[in-house]
């Protein structure tokens, strides 16, 4: 009996002592599961829990840590772009869970503005149409109301119309307060032009002001992006002595809406260069009209007075050109006749 208990003793502490020394063998392995896993919140408290801790293996860790955040985090933001929000929080919530002192609310901040934002356009495209749908079933009452003259209708739909009405006009002019919190003055007009043609005792002043405000502060600022991209252009035509276009943008950028310092200095630029390519064409032309080259010179003064076609001598030069053609041709006629 008593050799059996002491059998049983040093069993139980070579299993004790063994089981130590694998501990060792089983830590590393564990290890570097939880890495190959992306567990690193849980790896990097493994090494350092290890005495001694083994600092060029923690320093690894955190950094494939640091890698696997990176590309994580660059894949959320395809996902948020690709408007995946349950996927995007899904990979958030694992960051979160096994990287090492992570903050990720900006990223959940983002999803969830995102989303709402989706929610609201989806919401205000189904009440626009429900506003669509709800008119055509009045229609469809009014008719039957009409084609049944005198008869009581006892299935009468009237009334649940009218419930489902106000509701939906309550709904709209929500979703336009909605949409002026974020800007979307468009479809804060719609919807509430909608709201009002359903309920008129909707209306409130201050919400209509605050829409034309709105699509005033949107029009000046189409304007403005209008207007700059009519400056790069003109300066791209000039740049490229493209004046058929340049003439076209000059046009358009003298129009009243366009204004300020930046427009100025383009205009006379172009207007500078008007001039100049003029009398480049105007001096080629003086050159073919004492040559003889008629046609060639009232082209080229045609140019030139399309250029800067204020130039009276250019116009002078031209007449005396276009007289000398006529002659020409008339001259060219009469040798033709009298063959």
């Amino acid at each position: 009996m008593f050799k059996s208990t002491i059998t049983l003793l040093l069993m139980a502490a070579s299993i004790v002592v063994t089981g130590c020394a694998t501990t060792s063998g089983l830590f590393t392995t564990t290890t570097e599961q939880l890495i190959e896993e992306h567990q690193y919140q849980k790896a990097i408290a493994l090494i350092e829990a290890e005495i001694p801790t083994n600092t060029v293996f923690l320093l690894e860790t955190k950094a494939l840590a640091a890698q696997h955040k990176k590309a994580q985090l660059l894949n959320v933001n395809q996902l948020i772009n690709n408007k995946q929000w349950g996927e995007a929080r899904e990979i958030l919530k694992q960051l979160q869970a096994n990287q090492p002192t992570l903050v990720l609310e900006r990223y959940y901040s983002d999803i969830d503005k995102a989303q709402r934002e989706e929610e609201r356009h989806i919401n205000t495209q189904r009440a626009l149409l429900q506003a669509q749908l709800l008119d055509v079933h009045f229609a469809q009452e009014n008719l039957y109301e009409r084609i049944h003259y005198k008869r009581i209708n006892w299935f009468s739909k009237r009334h649940n119309l009218l419930t489902k009405k106000q509701a939906l006009a309550e709904e709209l002019l929500q979703l336009s307060t909605q949409a002026l919190l974020v800007k979307d003055y468009t479809n804060a007009q719609k919807t509430y032009e909608k709201a009002i043609y359903l309920d008129p005792n909707l209306g409130a002043g201050e919400i209509t002001h605050a829409i034309n405000a709105g699509l005033s502060h949107l029009n000046n600022k189409a304007i403005s992006e209008r207007q700059s991209s009519l400056i790069r252009q003109l300066n791209n035509a000039i740049k490229k002595d493209n004046f058929d276009s340049l003439l076209i943008i000059q046009d358009i950028l003298t129009n009243e809406l366009f204004s300020g310092p930046e427009v100025e200095a383009a205009l006379l630029k172009a207007n500078k260069t008007r001039a100049e390519h003029a009398q480049v064409l105007d001096k080629s032309a003086s050159i073919e009209y004492r040559k003889g080259n008629i046609s060639t010179a009232l082209i080229q003064w045609q140019q030139a007075l399309k250029l800067s076609p204020q130039d009276s001598n250019l116009k002078e030069r031209l007449a005396r050109a276009e007289k000398v053609q006529r002659k020409l041709d008339k001259l060219t006629q009469s040798d033709e006749s009298s063959d």
